[in-house]
């Protein structure tokens, strides 16, 4: 009895140091990825913004090429709208997914969560918008992997606002996990192109995004994303299902430690892969959709 009574208690506390390990190194995660994207997204606003408002922005296509078409407005405008709503959106994000937020100030969770839905709705439709009216520069594939993304930003957005409409909160949290994690997609489709030239080069990568590397990415910059949101997901969960972390069972604690694992590796990656693509893109980018000097 009394080595029965250890083991559960062994078991006991090492789904609590699980739990505690998954909660500080998402915490990580957030605040790196909220500082990169951040970054980012006062890349989006000056560049393409400052062009914008400048008068300039055919200058779109220096950097991503046959973006900005004058004979397209409503294409361009799709993207435009794209573009800006997920700037918003990158930085909302970490907000709403911060539960000191949501308990002291849930009317500001409630607010922000409703335009952080509007948000995910313009950036999802308004890059479906784009696709279907111009067709994406890499083709077929570019278009069906772009194309599930939006309509999945676009799925995940309804559904989260939906189940807390009925008060389904372990719902909404789930869906609006799944939703922040395709919205920094294309946030992370930048930063892994970026970590991909920094290591091999263009390998795999062509002009106009039709290389083998490209087919990957189209899909690789939010499948595995949703993949993590998963396994955040059914680890909390099974923590909540048992009561407590101090209750955790068998399958409790390797699931926290394996999570945290994840993380952890992927804060390291947005680190390294952050600092590169600002160096080489974002940074210049500013300076030139704030001064008008080249990229």
């Amino acid at each position: 009895m009394t080595a029965a009574l250890d083991a559960v208690a062994v078991r006991g506390a090492g789904a609590e140091l699980g739990g505690r390990a998954l909660r500080w190194s998402m915490r990580q995660l957030v605040a790196v990825t909220w500082a990169s994207g951040a970054i980012f997204g006062a890349y989006i606003l000056a560049f393409f913004g400052g062009t914008a408002v400048n008068g300039t922005a055919a200058r779109w296509n220096e950097s991503l090429p046959a973006l900005h078409d004058a004979g397209a407005p409503v294409a361009t405008a799709a993207i435009g709208a794209h573009f800006i709503a997920g700037g918003i959106l990158l930085l909302l994000g970490p907000i709403q997914l911060m539960g000191g937020v949501r308990r002291a100030v849930p009317g500001l969770h409630r607010w922000l969560g409703r335009l952080y839905v509007m948000c995910a709705g313009f950036a999802g439709l308004g890059g479906l918008a784009y696709g279907l009216t111009t067709g994406t520069l890499g083709g077929t594939m570019m278009n069906l992997g772009f194309g599930t993304y939006g309509a999945l930003m676009s799925l995940a957005a309804v559904l989260a606002y939906a189940h807390a409409r009925a008060r389904r909160y372990d719902q909404h949290r789930a869906w609006a996990i799944r939703l922040f994690a395709l919205t920094v997609g294309s946030w992370l489709y930048r930063i892994e192109y970026g970590f991909w030239f920094l290591t091999m080069g263009r390998l795999g990568h062509t002009s106009h995004f039709t290389g083998w590397f490209d087919a990957v990415m189209v899909f690789f910059f939010y499948v595995p994303n949703l993949a993590v949101a998963e396994l955040a997901i059914r680890s909390y969960r099974a923590q909540s299902n048992n009561g407590s972390l101090a209750n955790g069972s068998r399958a409790d604690g390797p699931l926290a430690y394996a999570a945290t694992v994840v993380l952890l590796a992927t804060a390291a990656f947005v680190i390294v892969a952050t600092c590169s693509f600002t160096a080489d893109y974002w940074w210049p980018g500013i300076v030139a959709g704030i001064t008008g000097a080249s990229l």
